[in-house]
């Protein structure tokens, strides 16, 4: 595969030799060692400390923004007027940004080492945009406002992955611990934001996801700055990692998985309107879904050290299977609510066990791009394949026989993942990098 970005240089060490007074004491010379060691203990325990909670910071802010904007923006092309057809138009259109420009922001961040400048500009222009867009009720204008906003939000999520698994590699605690204050901001704003519209209508989406980013963008700015970068051949790496056979089927198998999930998401409601629920019903279904999650990521460290980051993939699969073949024999809306606990389960063991499998067998250099092929799988190809799929088979065999085929392909991926997934230590990733200190 061409690389199609410039490669960074290789940065040489630069050794410096001083001269200095022999000491002949040695309990000098510890006293001196053990001085330094109790004097710097404070600094980095408060350095850690800070870099948590900074990443917990902007996980919650950067999805409260989010679920303020997502889950009503539809509502909002619906009231100025819009067909239906033009707002599917519109709703694909940030996922097939992201699935063509997600990999380029990331090998752009890798190779260039601007992952803070990245997150800094996506966060200032996106809000700018969306404010554009709000004033804005034209169909043809709202097309290139929507392709411009998915074009710079996409590298958010992938810099904030990125961002926390760094911090956990280099401070301790774990990424399901840091990642799922983004499931309590987005719960928190989908409430939130959702009784601000009904009670003042659907201007105050905007209102609230613009106040949102700005303090999102605040906060990435006081973001601890690493002290080293990795620096080594990008188009080598990203050719061994794309080549790699254990890689390469690792992403088939999600993608396989990402399918189904795409197509339940898109199909959930109209599932649950077919059953007879509410909008209420649908509404307490999907929140029930969010708050499944939480106790999942907070013990996903517990999980993950007595399973590891390939067990956590298998209960994925698993109970994602299990989902959709329950939901298949269902006729009772009531019976889809204990259902939807699985969520925590099922997604929570996926986006973990997927954000640390790809990190720990990504080389240093590109973790942002090995996380921007997951994403671009996970929420870009597989569910804009997912929405066909599943719109062919709802209107010609119904949602029962749905769920039954993304069972089926739920266990083909889950077959794949297990015949060919490897541990880390039989990855293959052994690289020569150098280190150099570069504030980003």
């Amino acid at each position: 595969m061409e690389v199609w970005i410039r490669l960074a240089e290789t940065a040489r060490p630069t050794i410096t030799f001083m001269e200095t007074n022999p000491i002949s004491d040695r309990s000098t010379i510890q006293n001196h060692i053990k001085t330094d060691s109790m004097a710097s203990e404070p600094s980095i325990n408060k350095q850690a400390s800070g870099a948590l909670l900074y990443a917990r910071i902007l996980f919650f802010c950067y999805f409260m923004a989010f679920g303020a904007f997502l889950p009503f923006i539809n509502l909002y092309y619906q009231r100025i007027g819009l067909t239906g057809v033009q707002i599917g138009t519109l709703s694909s259109i940030p996922l097939l940004v992201m699935s063509t420009t997600s990999v380029l922001w990331g090998g752009i961040a890798d190779v260039l080492r601007l992952h803070r400048r990245i997150l800094s500009t996506s966060l200032f222009l996106t809000p700018i945009i969306v404010f554009i867009l709000s004033r804005t009720t034209e169909y043809s204008i709202l097309i290139p406002l929507v392709i411009a906003y998915a074009f710079f939000s996409t590298p958010i999520i992938p810099l904030l992955d990125n961002a926390a698994l760094e911090a956990v590699e280099t401070h301790g605690g774990t990424y399901g611990g840091l990642r799922v204050w983004g499931s309590i901001g987005w719960m928190a704003s989908t409430w939130m934001v959702g009784e601000l519209i009904e009670r003042f209508d659907t201007p105050w989406l905007f209102y609230s996801y613009i106040t949102l980013m700005g303090l999102t963008l605040i906060v990435s700015i006081f973001h601890p700055v690493k002290s080293k970068i990795i620096r080594s051949s990008f188009g080598h790496n990203l050719h061994r990692l794309i080549t790699r056979r254990d890689f390469i089927f690792f992403t088939i198998s999600i993608f396989l998985l990402a399918v189904a999930m795409g197509s339940v998401n898109n199909f959930f409601s109209l599932y649950m309107d077919g059953l007879g629920a509410g909008e209420g019903a649908i509404g307490l279904a999907w929140s029930i879904a969010a708050l499944s999650e939480i106790p999942v990521m907070l013990s996903s460290g517990t999980i993950m050290r007595r399973i590891g980051d390939k067990g956590l993939l298998k209960i994925a699969f698993i109970t994602y299977a299990f989902r959709w073949l329950v939901y298949s024999f269902i006729q009772v809306p009531g019976l889809v609510l204990p259902v939807q606990l699985l969520h925590g389960i099922s997604y929570g063991a996926f986006q973990v066990g997927g954000v640390t499998y790809v990190n720990d067998r990504t080389p240093k250099s590109m973790r942002t791009t090995g996380q921007a092929i997951f994403t671009t799988i996970s929420y870009g190809i597989g569910p804009i394949i997912g929405a066909l799929i599943g719109g062919y088979f709802y209107d010609t065999v119904g949602m029962k026989i749905l769920f039954r085929i993304l069972c089926a392909i739920t266990i083909v991926g889950l077959s794949v993942f297990l015949l060919t997934s490897k541990p880390r230590e039989k990855a293959g990733i052994t690289l020569v990098e150098n280190q150099d200190y570069d504030p980003n």
